[in-house]
């Protein structure tokens, strides 16, 4: 943020013409785990809020300049989210009262250094904004910046942050590379169309449940690392559609390693005793038949120096 601050000028703004885009925030209170400390930030902000709409009607007005980049013409508040609020909510109030806000204007920017500047700038200052709050906003702002190349070591310095995060985050943003393709179908103003086009990608690659997004749309850090890396999601990470599918997704996996394990045949004739008499309408035909029908005579052949200590088999005697 710093480096564009020789280049802006100072003006007063009507507050109705700024634009507040929700997805500049860094602040997800939704990312913080802890119940309590979630709901406490919360009661912080709201009192925050009422204290600069106070000082409004009280005619004590903003005291610290808000900062607004200018792009394609559009005024984008990248710091000062809340002194802006407070201020439309006034003018709710007080419609004709002519209320401006002093900003410190950057004219000619992308709508890239827009959102990375606003992720920066509400990073260093709010109501407790806490790490996991501020490493996700980082991570968007690498995705937004296209910053997919990074190595852990450049990851680990410019987030300033530790060797074992930055391998999550350049594996997410790697796959957040992947996902998107070479050829980018969005314009950056469009952030809800970015992020779409971003979760359609991920999704086509990896296991994502709902509870891997954050509040932007954006993929969170360890989720998506986890997933990347097949690392499966523990039952509270799910709703119920979802677990289910993980739980589906389990059976299949583990009836492919049964049929690799003993082969076609021996699985077969195995699942039909397993499943015979317990009502869940899977028919499997006898094996003599199925061998006929196939071409052969007789099952598969043991192994080798095969012998008895080796058996995989279950200790029901009749399977």
């Amino acid at each position: 943020m710093n480096q564009y601050i020789s280049d802006s000028k100072r003006a007063e703004l009507d507050p109705k013409l700024l634009i507040l885009d929700s997805a500049m925030q860094a602040r997800d209170v939704s990312l913080i785990k802890d119940k309590q400390v979630r709901a406490a930030q919360e009661i912080k902000q709201d009192a925050q809020d009422r204290e600069i709409l106070d000082d409004l009607r009280n005619g004590l007005g903003i005291k610290q300049p808000i900062d607004v980049f200018v792009v394609d013409g559009k005024h984008y508040v990248v710091d000062g989210f809340h002194r802006t609020g407070a201020c439309l909510k006034y003018l709710e109030e007080n419609p004709d009262s002519g209320l401006t806000i002093t900003a410190r204007v950057i004219e000619n920017r992308t709508y890239q250094e827009a959102f990375a500047a606003a992720q920066e700038a509400n990073q260093s200052h709010g109501v407790g904004v806490t790490n996991d709050e501020v490493m996700q906003s980082k991570f968007r702002a690498l995705i937004v910046g296209e910053k997919s190349s990074l190595s852990v070591s450049q990851v680990a310095e410019k987030v300033g942050c530790s060797r074992g995060q930055a391998n999550h985050i350049a594996r997410g943003l790697k796959a957040c590379r992947e996902a998107l393709g070479d050829e980018h179908e969005y314009e950056f103003n469009d952030l809800a169309r970015f992020a779409e086009s971003l979760k359609e990608g991920l999704e086509k690659k990896h296991y994502l449940p709902t509870s891997a997004w954050d509040s932007k749309g954006f993929p969170k850090i360890r989720p998506l690392s986890d997933a990347v890396t097949g690392k499966g999601f523990l039952p509270k990470d799910m709703n119920n559609d979802e677990w289910e599918q993980h739980q589906i997704k389990g059976a299949s996996e583990a009836v492919s390693r049964l049929v690799a394990q003993y082969g076609e045949d021996y699985f077969r004739e195995g699942l039909r005793k397993a499943v015979k008499g317990l009502g869940l309408g899977v028919s499997v035909t006898l094996r003599n038949k199925w061998l006929e029908e196939a071409g052969a005579m007789e099952g598969d052949e043991a192994p080798q120096d095969w012998d008895s200590s080796s058996d995989n088999s279950s200790s029901d005697p009749d399977f």
